[in-house]
């Protein structure tokens, strides 16, 4: 080859890495923003409300997933009335919105959390978990407690911006996972303390951020709850927020397990998915 040859494959090497690093910058943005993806809180410690909006064997597995998350001291899941249609389970502001239904095979996926973002598009100001019946409740090999319990360990730990993780913890993604990593650990609670280490001025949460406190009069403790029950029974929609359309495997790649979207009226969406294998 001669010299200047050469000297053209080079400079024709570097055009390209050029062309391609703005790509590469992008993904690794994308990968280093679910780090940082977090409710606006006033306190490093706070209560996310969780509507249930869920049937058959899934209010049991979400109590259990409730119970293993709040082994965490910065966010506590508390369980209020469902606040959607389960079908189409649109986001309410303040809130995490959890619901079941058969969403179909052609979808290709376990579970499904949207973020919603404020306009800001700084912080999440709603979350929906979907967990599809499509392959829970049909007698294949998704149709036991294992799988249902990692799905919803998972999709809940989602809803507080934690990412898929390699570990024993049910953040891992893996089929592997999928029958084995049925709850959260260690490892999952000290990220979230990372997450949520700095206070905010302004809060995206729905209702008291404050932990309860001992109350020297039961009834004075009764009220506050009976209060706080009957915020959480009369939640707001997002607006006309319309959900994008559910992701299929055949129009987007199976292996990817995060998409960043956008709503009609501009807010940001970040979903992460568990595929099914096929």
């Amino acid at each position: 080859m001669t010299r200047r040859l050469s000297e053209h494959f080079v400079m024709a090497a570097f055009a390209v890495a050029l062309m391609l690093a703005p790509l590469a910058t992008a993904v690794a943005t994308a990968a280093s923003d679910t780090g940082g993806l977090h409710w606006a809180r006033k306190s490093s410690q706070f209560t996310l409300p969780v509507g249930s909006n869920l049937n058959g064997p899934w209010p049991s597995i979400l109590n259990q997933a409730v119970t293993d998350w709040n082994g965490s001291t910065t966010v506590t899941f508390r369980i209020v009335a469902g606040g959607t249609d389960p079908q189409e389970c649109r986001p309410v502001t303040g809130r995490v919105e959890v619901c079941n239904s058969q969403y179909g095979t052609r979808m290709g996926w376990l579970g499904l959390t949207r973020l919603y973002f404020n306009k800001q598009g700084d912080h999440i100001d709603a979350a929906t978990v979907q967990v599809n019946d499509s392959y829970f409740d049909t007698g294949g090999q998704y149709d036991n407690d294992a799988a249902r319990q990692h799905t919803m360990c998972h999709e809940l730990g989602h809803t507080t911006g934690l990412d898929h993780v390699k570990t024993s913890s049910c953040m891992n993604d893996s089929q592997v996972a999928v029958f084995n990593n049925l709850h959260p650990i260690n490892d999952d609670f000290n990220k979230l303390a990372r997450i949520y280490s700095h206070d905010d001025s302004t809060s995206t949460v729905a209702g008291s951020e404050k932990k309860d406190k001992k109350h020297k009069k039961k009834k004075k403790s009764h009220k506050k709850n009976a209060n706080r029950n009957s915020k959480s029974a009369s939640p707001q929609s997002v607006g006309t927020l319309s959900p994008p359309a559910l992701p299929s495997s055949s129009e987007v790649n199976a292996s990817q397990t995060m998409t960043i979207e956008s709503t009609d009226d501009g807010r940001k969406v970040v979903t992460f998915i568990t595929w099914a294998e096929e």
